[in-house]
């Protein structure tokens, strides 16, 4: 695995974690360990298979390290998987639209009921999205474009 791949792993769980409506620091702290992982100068998964300690990388402590591990040696991360089990698939695809980030995901989520991108084009639709703190209706216009720009491309990649 790549200083990429682990990164965007970390990432995930940090995504996770914000929809779950968990703790804004331990959140901050996958972000930042995502952050510093990817652009690291050297090859972590490397480092992890000669042993080297991972805390001369920023943010990464020893939980994160000992995932981190897990992940190089078993090309899996157990409390990754956990995560992902627990909310729809399809909420992480959300988070590609421009406009609507984790907090975002999670309000629609857990106050719409939305699970994809139908559920989220549906409740736009009906107004019932509006009804959101914050969401307004520069952001739906630029949220709207990004699902009409989604299905455009699917339907590129159909014919291709």
């Amino acid at each position: 695995m790549d200083n990429q791949s682990l990164a965007r792993v970390l990432q995930d769980i940090a995504d996770v974690l914000e929809i779950k409506g968990e703790s804004f620091f331990r959140i901050r702290s996958y972000r930042l360990s995502a952050e510093s992982v990817g652009s690291h100068g050297e090859d972590v998964a490397e480092m992890i298979r000669r042993g080297d300690d991972l805390g001369s990388i920023t943010g990464v402590g020893g939980g994160i390290a000992a995932k981190l591990r897990e992940l190089v040696e078993t090309g899996r991360c157990e409390y990754h998987e956990e995560l992902l089990s627990e909310i729809p698939r399809s909420l992480l695809d959300l988070l590609q639209l421009p406009g609507l980030g984790p907090k975002g995901v999670s309000l629609v989520f857990r106050k719409l009921g939305v699970r994809s991108a139908e559920d989220l084009e549906a409740a736009i639709a009906d107004g019932r999205f509006r009804t959101l703190p914050g969401m307004k209706e520069k952001k739906e216009a630029r949220i709207r474009q990004g699902l009409e720009a989604r299905r455009a491309a699917s339907k590129r990649s159909a014919t291709s």
